[in-house]
């Protein structure tokens, strides 16, 4: 039925096709007799060239080959004139022939408006379910046969790939709603959960998985959940159940489509593609007049923007700038579309994602296929940029990974008086999210759930700290003001939000708001903390009409002997090591920068400001031990990460150690390099601070060229204007990386001073030595530093060490 819709829709629109031909051929002959017999008007000729222009990218499309054919000859003709005073006695005879034979071939097509169907090519669209592309990532051939003859016969389109990394090159050219995933495979035998979980963590994708697996224990399930998957199904697998919550997952997102919006001046285009596009799943909004392009940006908010290049009044390439320039619009990815073959040697100004071209008229199915594909690097590209930047926007709260990151942090610094500190933390939810979701749409409740985040984010006793956790729910660090009782203030604080009569929609009943409220003190897991105020929060939520739940504790045990717990943990090497990556933005080139933490028995965290004061000291510095045991320790890590994608990765190992102790332990690191027989593409760069390296330059250029010699590379990190970094770059040689202090991320406006001393760091050390700016506050922040040149960037978000399923029956 879909497709009969489909084919009867294109049947109307290329019968508006045909009925608008003979007024656009007499207005294209009416400007050709003026510019003959009248004057030769560069304004007339103008328009002659535009309405020829739209012939050439239409005719195609509407299966009139011969109409695009003889419109490019013309077009062609009056460009060359275009630049002369006047057209000359040949050039307007040419002109004259090849618009005969345009004249002809609308003809041909006025009098072809009865004739049968178009060929069958144009109806080839797929219905409701057909738009629905499943990934089954399943080595064992068999398997993957039936799981691709069962779901195409319920019709779905399935896609099967024999790995992950077969999945991963060709998502990027593809959109998929489903991804079914076995958990082992050649590379590994947890290969499954271990590039699930680099999904998740890393790309920030939605995509719904669901994990293929042998096994039916508890454990086999809490570990793929952990890992990131939906969906837990035993092999053999059950077709029906399987269909069921394939169908519930269809369901669910149907609604959530992605958002194309067209702008080009030929109407019968923007009616044809308007067609296709929501036949293949995409919400589509057209528009025709180019000067109202930012307003429709605004409401509209595509996902992707297809541009006629040959607009009046529009420049594409001025929109990706100035789309580049603003934070809710920066990666929304431009698709030019144009009948000139010289379309993309015209082009200044990309988009952070980066622009795409196609010459019209188009190829529907590689169309299609360059849409997808810039639609999921536009997603990459920004779920990049949410782990990157500390919050969406200045005046919202903060991502999710830094939010929980400083959390921890400011548990760590809370002392023996932490009990009596006047901070707790809140998981604010609405009451009957999903209801209202279903009531309203997904629309309604994206915009209620900004506006209560700018709301609780611009709070006197919340100050922007914070983070959305989505579906309705936020996490929130209250500070309880001087001389008032964490009660009081804390219903206070509720019974003020309810108060402004939250809304999804105009006139609609208001929502109400639920919280689960805790106290924060150091001897407490952040783990243990974060259940227990979602517990507290899930009880208002069963109470319902806004409730207000605490989980209260006994006060903590004291912490009078902090000092001698941390140097007892010191003593017996209680260290764990996370992880901080540097990602380039422009491909998946990811490097992680090793961080040490000291962890008690109780999973309570010491960060290194709290023990490094307290590390033994010998004949050599504090840190001497303990940048032997990162060392270690991190080439470990990276030695026993499993799978393709670990083939490339790296690790930055920080040293605090003078650098005549760094000499020290070059026979230990070359030790441990060789006894870990690193393979592939791994590696491990050293980073070294200026201040450590100007007391000695001599000993770092010399240490530098060792560690180099060995294989590793060397990073300069802290690098601030005004440090003579240039002069000192100089003395010590090529390094791989220099890497610039958190602060100047951190600014809001860029300073000429800023942008001075970039030019002349780009200038001294060329494109092949690359720049990592850390501490970026917002995206602004990022696209700034975009435009400087710069594509490495340091997320706030750390990394604890991947979960592993720790039994070794089938899987």
């Amino acid at each position: 039925m879909a497709d009969s819709n489909a084919d009867q829709k294109f049947l109307q629109l290329r019968q508006q096709y045909i009925q608008g031909l003979p007024q656009r051929i007499r207005q294209i002959r009416t400007a050709w007799d003026r510019l003959r017999h009248v004057s030769w008007d560069s304004k007339v000729l103008n328009y002659m060239v535009h309405a020829v222009h739209k012939l050439t990218g239409s005719g195609t499309t509407f299966r009139f080959p011969a109409i695009t054919l003889t419109a490019g000859a013309l077009e062609k003709r009056l460009v060359d004139v275009q630049l002369h005073l006047e057209a000359n006695a040949l050039e307007r005879q040419h002109i004259t022939d090849a618009l005969a034979r345009l004249e002809q071939a609308v003809d041909e097509a006025v009098a072809s408006e009865d004739a049968a169907e178009p060929a069958a090519t144009a109806t080839n669209r797929p219905g409701d379910r057909g738009a629905f592309h499943i990934a089954v990532i399943e080595d064992d051939a068999e398997q993957a046969a039936q799981l691709d003859r069962g779901l195409t016969d319920l019709g779905y389109t399935v896609h099967t790939f024999a790995d992950p990394e077969a999945y991963s090159e060709h998502a990027r050219e593809r959109v998929y709603q489903m991804i079914l995933l076995d958990v082992g495979f050649p590379q590994g035998p947890l290969e499954g959960l271990a590039w699930l979980e680099r999904l998740r963590g890393h790309v920030g994708s939605k995509v719904p998985v669901a994990i293929m697996s042998a096994r039916t224990d508890m454990v086999a399930r809490m570990r793929a959940l952990q890992a990131g998957a939906d969906v837990f199904l035993t092999k053999p697998l059950d077709m029906n159940f399987l269909a069921r919550r394939i169908d519930q997952i269809h369901e669910a997102t149907c609604h959530v489509r992605p958002r194309v919006l067209w702008v080009d001046d030929d109407k019968d285009l923007l009616g044809y593609y308007q067609d296709l596009l929501t036949n293949r799943g995409y919400e589509v909004d057209v528009l025709s007049q180019s000067v109202r392009l930012l307003e429709r940006i605004e409401q509209f908010e595509p996902d992707v923007i297809v541009l006629d290049y040959q607009m009046p009044g529009c420049n594409g390439f001025e929109l990706a700038r100035i789309l580049r320039q603003d934070p809710r619009y920066m990666t929304i990815p431009l698709i030019f579309v144009s009948a000139s073959e010289d379309l993309q040697a015209r082009h200044g100004q990309d988009s952070i994602v980066g622009n795409a071209y196609f010459q019209k008229p188009l190829d529907d199915e590689d169309f299609l296929h360059g849409l997808q594909s810039q639609i999921v690097r536009a997603q990459l590209i920004g779920a990049r940029i949410d782990l990157l930047s500390q919050r969406h926007a200045p005046s919202g709260l903060q991502n999710q990974d830094y939010f929980i990151n400083r959390l921890e942090q400011r548990m760590a610094t809370l002392d023996a008086e932490g009990a009596a500190h006047p901070y707790y933390l809140i998981q604010l939810a609405i009451d009957n999210e999903e209801y209202l979701k279903a009531r309203h749409g997904m629309r309604a409740m994206l915009n209620l759930n900004g506006r209560l985040e700018s709301y609780v984010a611009g709070h006197s006793r919340i100050h922007g700290r914070g983070c959305n956790l989505g579906g309705g729910y936020f996490l929130l660090l209250f500070d309880v003001p001087e001389g008032q009782a964490a009660d009081s203030a804390l219903e206070q604080f509720h019974t003020e939000l309810n108060r402004q009569r939250w809304s999804p929609g105009q006139g609609g009943k208001p929502v109400t708001l639920s919280m689960g409220v805790m106290h924060l003190d150091h001897a407490r897991d952040l783990d243990h903390v974060l259940a227990n105020v979602e517990s507290a929060c899930a009880r208002a939520l069963k109470a319902g009409s806004g409730g207000l739940e605490w989980h209260r504790e006994e006060a903590a045990p004291g912490h009078n002997g902090l000092t001698d717990q941390i140097r007892n943990l010191i003593d017996a090497r209680a260290f764990t090591l996370h992880f901080q990556p540097v990602m380039n933005m422009d491909n998946e080139e990811t490097l992680s920068e090793a961080l040490v933490r000291l962890v008690d028995d109780d999973q309570v965290v010491y960060m290194p400001h709290q023990f490094l004061p307290w590390l033994p000291s010998g004949n050599r510095s504090n840190f001497y031990e303990l940048d032997r045991w990162v060392i270690q320790n991190a080439i470990s890590s990276l030695v026993q990460l499993e799978g393709k994608a670990s083939a490339s990765q790296a690790v930055i190992v920080k040293l605090s150690s003078p650098l005549e102790d760094v000499e020290r332990m070059q026979p230990f690191i070359t030790n441990v390099i060789r006894g870990s027989r690193i393979k592939g593409q791994r590696r491990i760069y050293f980073a070294f601070s200026v201040p450590i390296v100007i007391k000695d330059v001599p000993r770092a250029r010399k240490l530098f060229r060792t560690l180099q010699e060995m294989g590793c590379g060397v990073i300069i990190e802290h690098v601030t204007p005004g440090s003579n970094i240039i002069q000192m770059l100089r003395d010590v040689g090529p390094v791989d990386f220099v890497k610039l202090t958190s602060e100047l991320g951190r600014h809001s406006e860029q300073t000429a001073e800023l942008d001075t001393f970039i030019d002349e760091l780009r200038s001294f050390l060329g494109t092949t030595v690359p720049i990592i700016v850390t501490g970026v506050e917002d995206a602004r922040v990022l696209s700034r530093f975009w435009e400087r040149g710069i594509r490495y960037f340091q997320g706030y978000f750390i990394q604890k060490p991947g979960l592993t399923m720790q039994y070794s029956a089938a899987t």
